[in-house]
């Protein structure tokens, strides 16, 4: 626990009913989500819950990888009554620093207004933006 808050890979701690709505209701990136989208992205994603006093549910993220070459951050967010007290930085140390992802080479990340928190953590824009293709 730091600063008061738990953070758990434990699927089970997971508010499944708040990052659902969440996601598909509030965020910019995920606006109409399915719940069952919601479900499946997390049963194959390392997730990160980050709870405050008393168990309560304060954020979350998720890692898709391979747990050697490549990570990809996703869905990364702390509820609104949580920000402004650091728990997205302590949310962040405790994925960059998580045993399991110690071997990761590369790491990718998408965010439209995020750049600040994510510089912190050696995040920075494409080397090579004309060599990366993506499809949505």
């Amino acid at each position: 626990m730091t600063g008061g808050y738990d953070i758990s890979t434990d699927p089970s701690r997971l508010d499944i009913a708040a990052i659902h709505d969440f996601l598909s209701n509030r965020s910019y990136w995920a606006k109409g989500r399915t719940m069952q989208a919601v479900q499946k992205a997390i049963e194959n994603s390392l997730c990160f819950g980050i709870y405050g006093p008393r168990d309560h549910f304060a954020g979350f993220a998720r890692v898709v990888t391979d747990y050697t070459i490549f990570a990809y951050l996703m869905d990364l967010f702390v509820l609104e009554k949580y920000r402004k007290q650091g728990v997205g930085k302590q949310l962040m140390d405790a994925i960059v620093n998580h045993p399991l992802l110690q071997d990761i080479g590369f790491w990718r990340l998408d965010t439209k207004d995020a750049h600040g928190l994510y510089q912190q953590y050696g995040f920075q824009n494409p080397i090579f933006p004309e060599k990366i293709m993506e499809r949505r």
